[in-house]
């Protein structure tokens, strides 16, 4: 049975390791929120130049992340995510002549079989999700939030990857830590949403009975993760598993935008989750 564990690097860094994703060439990490330098809200391995957070820290952060999984220097790509279903594939000779920026390429998914960057998927509540087809040396990682995966980012990420090479039954996917079920209460208008677009889904609901009770509203508690895992096997991806760890309760290890949220703090941090080949 696959399993993952946590690592501390060399560097302060502390992030899981899956062993689906541990098959040289490919290498990975899903970082947590310890080691970088960001203080206050942000503390400490904030990774997104998307917040308020001072630009230096969050660049001496992705450095960090580089140094914890690799010595040579590559790019790391990660990119302006919009909840949306979009994919872009990447390779280091259109990154040298400008093609793309960091943090400029708008989209949710990413695939490459470019030995020269590295993949980064930023979350805080949301689903990172990093796949590789070892074989054919093809690398994906997208994010899903409801709304991505509802419309379609994981099927088009795998899209994506057998568009370069890979073969969907030799793709192997991770979904890294995100928010529960337990912790992700949403409305009866929310339910009907993911059901009219995928009927199946309805087992991925529970009944937040106390909260209903309370509020007079029906209230729910959705599986997101579930909902990630039901999206991959409608893709007929069966080599998959889920790092099964809650943002929103585990918030000394990881950021969670609903946390933050609930307490009322004006930004929040992102973890970053980072896949490569060699």
């Amino acid at each position: 049975m696959p399993v993952f564990q946590l690592h501390k690097s060399y560097t302060g860094a502390v992030y899981y390791k899956h062993e689906l994703l541990s098959t040289e060439p490919v290498f990975h990490g899903f970082f947590t929120r310890i080691g970088g330098k960001s203080k206050g809200i942000f503390s400490h391995l904030n990774t997104s130049l998307r917040t308020a957070d001072l630009e230096d820290n969050v660049i001496y952060n992705r450095q960090i992340v580089k140094n914890s999984l690799i010595h040579d220097e590559r790019q790391l790509i990660t990119l302006h995510q919009s909840h949306g279903n979009k994919v872009v594939s990447i390779n280091s000779e259109e990154i040298k002549n400008g093609v793309y920026k960091d943090t400029e390429l708008q989209a949710d998914g990413l695939v490459s079989k470019d030995k020269n960057v590295l993949l980064g998927i930023l979350t805080a509540d949301c689903a990172p999700l990093l796949m590789a087809d070892v074989d054919a040396g093809v690398i994906g990682a997208c994010h899903a939030g409801w709304k991505g995966a509802a419309s379609g980012i994981i099927e088009n990420t795998i899209n994506a990857m057998c568009n370069i090479g890979a073969k969907k039954k030799n793709i192997r996917c991770v979904i890294g830590p995100s928010i529960s079920q337990n912790s992700y209460q949403v409305g009866a208008d929310f339910r009907d949403i993911i059901i009219e677009k995928t009927p199946s889904a309805k087992n991925l609901f529970m009944p937040d009975t106390e909260a209903s009770i309370s509020s007079g509203i029906n209230k729910f508690l959705f599986d997101l993760p579930g909902f990630c895992c039901l999206k991959l096997e409608d893709a007929h991806i069966k080599q998959y598993d889920i790092i099964d760890i809650d943002t929103y309760q585990n918030h000394d290890l990881l950021f969670s935008y609903r946390l933050s949220c609930h307490q009322k703090e004006d930004d929040y941090g992102r973890q970053i989750s980072v896949i490569g080949i060699r």
